[in-house]
């Protein structure tokens, strides 16, 4: 069953259901214990050739039953050799015998020291449960009357056999996602390690990213094989994607990640990931047959039906210098990134309001290098996430010992407090178009100080003095304020034209806005540590009011308007 999410979303979510913060990546993390399949054993088909069972498919289909299975042969001697023309033979439990076809990509030889697979299916009209017992190679004298037959090897089945979707292998297969794994049907040396599941929306709907990281343990280059991982929930089973694996080996002692992929419905909580090597049959008429094999399921519950605990995200302290993933290559050795803003601010509209984090990039590289482009998401308390928007303009380039400051704006609910965040910072380009998280930690909004000193990192203003007076001017009034202020600004931040603005409103003592004024921290007209001078025109009121307010925000542009933040508020007297 692979079912799309078809309902519509007006925030942009993604919903983390696990999740290896950044300061339990790859390198920080404790040594998991190793789970291992079952390893094919090599039996003596002839005096050059090995035999070994790779894949048991006995899977029904409704009406019929398929019986499949792929074999390795290896040829251990000096000269090529022909393979044995034996008929399989599939033994079930009951004593019943089925002949396999081979399948027409099959080869007929095997070169020295060469291990080929051959693949071999039937499908029988059975709608009960057939239990496999063996695989059996059967010589056949045709030259003798009556004909005779001669079992050249038989190798057990029992407790190999893969029976479809839906199935769970045996108890031996399961492993909890704190567990580590190898898979010896393909390498003994490659051990896979659960690192992430986040769930995110994706176009066609809702999917579960799976991020598993593989490591050569070996003295050798091994490939890493071709997998595919299948959900479960109560829901039903769904299909998992083509994995994003960058390189297809891995020196001996390299790691890397694998990127799985799986469609799911809105509501789906996976409590099992089934991992699965994909196999094809060739019929005669040269159309196929794709079908998987269950290797081993990751339970993402423990034996009392509840997740398993995942080590608890570290506590931000702000402007910290955030750790990443060791093995991402996003952000590059050199550059430093901090998290040095995170305030609510009032949205123009009605519903939500907008979380504003401000990061600072500082590169301490003897060079330019290219602006990081990660993106941010942040998850509430309550398990919703909300991806970020970045500044709409923002420097290209890191320029060397500089630091910047880039903005990302998280719409939420008008009910959000702030408290018990979630940061994640995502790779939006190694595994596109899904996000790969590759730092997390806890935080929360900062509170909104009330002290002489007002703050728009990087800069400090601090109002010296201030007054407002009424004018006159042909039959309407305006009001001018001046304000002197006093400015200081971090060494070495570079911030742009996006850059948050002082924004300056005007209320009467109803609280009802009368005009504003906004003033940039960039360009020709920026504020400067000075008395400034600037008037509210085209007021909506047509008399001198007393008791003025004024309220000075922090005001940033996104997507669905303006968000603002108060910073200080101001009684006339």
């Amino acid at each position: 069953m692979n079912k799309t999410w078809k309902r519509n979303m007006t925030v942009w979510m993604l919903s983390a259901a696990l999740c290896v913060p950044a300061s339990s990546f790859v390198s920080a993390a404790e040594p998991a214990p190793t789970a291992a399949a079952p390893v094919a054993a090599a039996y003596t088909l002839t005096d050059a050739i090995k035999a070994e069972i790779k894949s048991v498919l006995n899977e029904n289909a409704g009406s019929e039953t398929r019986i499949g299975v792929v074999v390795r042969l290896h040829n251990t001697s000096d000269r090529m050799r022909r393979v044995p023309d034996y008929e399989l033979r599939m033994k079930t439990a009951d004593g019943t015998s089925y002949t396999l076809r081979p399948s027409a990509a099959n080869t007929t030889s095997i070169q020295s020291q060469e291990k080929v697979e051959l693949s071999y299916l039937i499908t029988v009209e059975r709608t009960d449960n057939v239990a496999l017992a063996s695989l059996d190679w059967i010589e056949i004298d045709e030259f003798e009357y009556p004909q005779k037959e001669k079992t050249v090897l038989s190798i057990p089945v029992a407790g190999l056999q893969w029976t479809g979707e839906g199935a769970i292998p045996e108890t031996a297969l399961v492993k909890p996602w704190t567990e580590a794994f190898t898979l010896p049907v393909f390498s003994s040396s490659i051990e896979y390690t659960p690192v992430s599941l986040f769930y995110q929306n994706q176009p066609e709907g809702r999917v579960a990213f799976i991020t598993l990281l593989a490591e050569n343990k070996g003295k050798k280059k091994e490939a890493i094989p071709q997998l595919q991982i299948d959900g479960q929930a109560d829901s039903g089973w769904f299909k998992g994607q083509k994995p994003i694996v960058p390189s297809d080996t891995l020196e001996p002692g390299a790691k890397q990640y694998v990127y799985f992929a799986i469609s799911v419905d809105n509501e789906a909580e996976l409590k099992r990931l089934v991992v699965l090597s994909p196999e094809t049959f060739v019929h005669a008429d040269k159309t196929t047959l794709d079908y998987t094999i269950g290797r081993t399921v990751i339970d993402l519950q423990d034996v009392d039906g509840k997740k398993h605990e995942v080590q608890k995200l570290q506590a931000y302290q702000p402007g910290s210098a955030i750790e990443f993933d060791p093995l991402s290559k996003l952000i590059r050795q050199g550059v430093e990134i901090s998290l040095v803003e995170l305030h609510m601010h009032g949205a123009e509209g009605d519903g939500y309001q907008t979380v504003v984090a401000k990061f600072k990039l500082r590169n301490k590289l003897e060079s330019p290098i290219a602006l990081p482009d990660f993106q941010a998401e942040l998850r509430t308390a309550d398990g919703f996430s909300y991806l970020g928007t970045r500044q709409s303009t923002v420097d290209q380039n890191l320029i060397s010992n500089l630091g910047y400051v880039i903005s990302y704006s998280f719409n939420v609910p008008s009910s959000e407090k702030g408290e018990n965040l979630v940061m994640n910072l995502l790779d939006a380009k190694t595994a596109a178009p899904y996000y790969v998280p590759i730092a997390s930690f806890q935080t929360k909004t900062q509170e909104q100080t009330n002290d002489d000193v007002m703050r728009f990192y990087p800069f400090n203003v601090k109002l010296a003095d201030w007054t407002i007076a009424p004018l006159y001017n042909a039959g309407t009034y305006n009001y001018k304020m001046n304000m002197t202020l006093d400015i200081s600004r971090e060494d070495n931040i570079v911030v742009n034209q996006n850059f948050s603005k002082m924004k300056v409103e005007l209320e009467d003592q109803l609280g009802r806005t009368l005009g504003s004024e906004t003033l940039s921290f960039t360009g020709t007209k920026r504020l400067v540590s000075a008395k400034q001078s600037f008037t509210f025109s085209e007021l909506y009121t047509d008399q001198i009011e007393s008791g003025l307010v004024i309220k000075i925000y922090e005001s940033i542009d996104t997507p669905l308007g303006e968000a603002k933040r108060l910073v200080k508020t101001l009684q006339q007297r």
